[in-house]
C-alpha cells in the first residue's frame, strides 16, 4: 500500500479539495437518508446479495456503518485513521466474500447519485464542477484502498501456502479447467443427439409411423429436451466465462425428461401406476427448481 500522501498525489487530491468537501458537508448532510434508501434499493438488485444481509438486524448494523462512512466523506479530516477505517472496511468485505464486482458497481452508483445531487444544489455551473471533481477524486481514492485490501487479502492468503500446496492448487485449478471444458464438450455432443431425436420423432409422425396423436406429443417432448440442452449449455458458457454456477440449469432438464416421459405415457391409460410415479417425482423436482430459484432470488 502506497504512503497517504503519495496516494493524494497520484490522485492529485490537494487541500483545495479538501476544502471544496468541507464546503459540500452542509449540503450533503440532509440527503443521508435518501441515500442510505437509494443505496440499499440498488444493492438488493445484485443476485445473491441477500445471503449477506441475512436479517433486518445486519441491514440495521450495516446502515449505520454506511451512514458513518457518508458523513466522513465530507469531514476534511483525510488522514492515516481515516484511510486505515477504509482497508479495515475492504478486509471485512473480502472476508465475507462479497465479490469485488459489487464493490466497484456501487460505486458508481454513488458517483452518479452525488452529482445528481449536486446538480440539484448548483445547477450546471463552475462551481459545481469544482464540486464534482474533488469528490470524484475522494470516491476514486476510497475505491482504491478498498480495491487494494481485495488484493493484499488474497495475495496473504496465498502466501501462507507451502510450495507444495502453490503447485497442488495450480495442478487442481488445471484439472478443473479441463473437466468443465469436457462437459462442454459432451453438452455439445448431447445437444447433437437431442437434435436427432427430435428429428427423428419428426420424421416418425410425418411418415404416419406412429399415431397422429402420439407423434405430436412425443415430438413436443423432445422439443423440451433440446431446449432444456440449449439452456444448459449457455449456463455452462456463462459458467466458464466467470459467471455463478446455475444448478437450476441441470434440474430443468431433469423437469424435460420426466415432463416427455409423463406425455408419453399419458398416452396408455393402462400404465396409470407410472404415470402417478412421474408426477410425484415431477413434484418433487418442481419443489426443489422452486426453492433453488426463490433462494437465487
Amino acid at each position: 500500500m502506497e504512503s497517504i500522501e503519495q496516494l493524494k498525489k497520484d490522485y492529485e487530491f490537494s487541500d483545495k479539495d479538501v476544502e471544496r468537501l468541507k464546503e459540500l458537508k452542509p449540503y450533503m448532510e440532509k440527503y443521508i437518508n435518501e441515500f442510505s434508501k437509494d443505496f440499499y434499493d440498488f444493492v438488493f438488485r445484485f443476485p445473491d446479495i441477500k445471503k449477506f444481509f441475512k436479517d433486518e438486524e445486519t441491514v440495521k448494523r450495516h446502515d449505520e456503518k454506511i451512514r458513518q462512512w457518508y458523513i466522513d466523506l465530507f469531514s476534511g479530516n483525510y488522514d492515516e485513521r481515516y484511510f486505515e477505517k477504509l482497508r479495515k472496511i475492504g478486509e471485512i468485505h473480502d472476508k465475507l466474500g462479497i465479490p469485488n464486482h459489487y464493490i466497484n458497481a456501487s460505486f458508481n452508483f454513488i458517483r452518479r447519485w452525488f452529482i445528481s445531487k449536486i446538480n440539484e444544489e448548483f445547477g450546471y455551473s463552475r462551481k459545481r464542477n469544482l464540486y464534482v471533481e474533488s469528490l470524484g477524486k475522494l470516491l476514486d481514492i476510497n475505491l482504491d484502498i478498498l480495491t487494494e485490501s481485495y488484493i493484499e487479502e488474497e495475495i496473504s492468503r496465498y502466501l501462507q501456502f507451502s510450495k507444495l500446496e502453490r503447485s497442488l492448487l495450480k495442478i487442481s485449478k488445471r484439472f478443473t479447467d479441463l473437466l468443465d471444458m469436457a462437459l462442454l464438450v459432451a453438452l455439445i455432443f448431447i445437444s447433437f443427439l437431442a437434435v436427432g431425436l427430435f428429428l427423428y420423432d419428426m420424421y416418425l409422425l410425418i411418415a404416419g409411423e406412429v399415431p397422429f396423436e402420439a407423434g405430436i406429443i412425443t415430438t413436443l417432448g423432445s422439443l423440451l429436451i433440446l431446449w432444456a440442452v440449449i439452456e444448459l449449455m449457455n449456463e455452462e458458457i456463462k459458467y466458464l466465462k466467470g459467471g455463478g454456477f446455475a444448478i437450476t440449469a441441470f434440474v430443468s432438464v431433469a423437469l424435460a425428461a420426466i415432463i416427455r416421459k409423463i406425455l408419453i405415457v399419458s398416452l396408455t391409460p393402462e400404465d396409470i401406476k407410472k404415470l402417478l410415479a412421474y408426477g410425484g417425482i415431477l413434484l418433487i423436482l418442481g419443489v426443489v427448481y422452486y426453492l433453488l430459484k426463490k433462494t437465487k432470488d
